[in-house]
């Protein structure tokens, strides 16, 4: 059995590639999951949350906001909304959105199933910043 798999993460604005990758972790709808090489082919929905690549024995940590995984026993895509590494996050936008949905999370004439999106987002990316 091989050691490693191949990861591509696709979103609308660019694609990254990640060769040797020996752990991927992410959030599903249903919670955190794992893959490693030989894992069993699946198609899983992708939730906000924090996906972790071990490759080269080098951690990468993400935020994300949704999609789609589709696994094969030697190579994961993950198609999402939108990533961003934990070294490319504004630390002070994401403060700035996440107090913008706490006041509109107050306001009962906001989409509040939205507002609870952002706000979600926004604690998912102080969270991976800070990695």
């Amino acid at each position: 059995m091989d050691k490693h798999f191949i990861l591509e993460i696709v979103t609308p604005i660019r694609t990254l590639n990640f060769e040797e990758v020996q752990y991927l972790r992410a959030p599903s709808m249903e919670g955190l999951f794992g893959v490693m090489p030989g894992h069993i082919s699946s198609i899983i929905n992708l939730d906000i949350g924090e996906v972790k690549v071990v490759s080269k024995n080098k951690q990468n940590y993400f935020s994300i906001s949704g999609g789609f995984a589709e696994i094969s026993k030697t190579k994961v895509s993950l198609l999402v909304e939108s990533i961003e590494s934990n070294n490319e996050i504004d630390k002070d936008r994401s403060n700035k959105a996440l107090e913008r949905a706490k006041l509109r999370l107050k306001d009962d004439s906001k989409d509040q199933a939205r507002v609870t999106l952002a706000l979600a987002r926004a604690k998912n990316r102080l969270k991976v910043s800070s990695r």
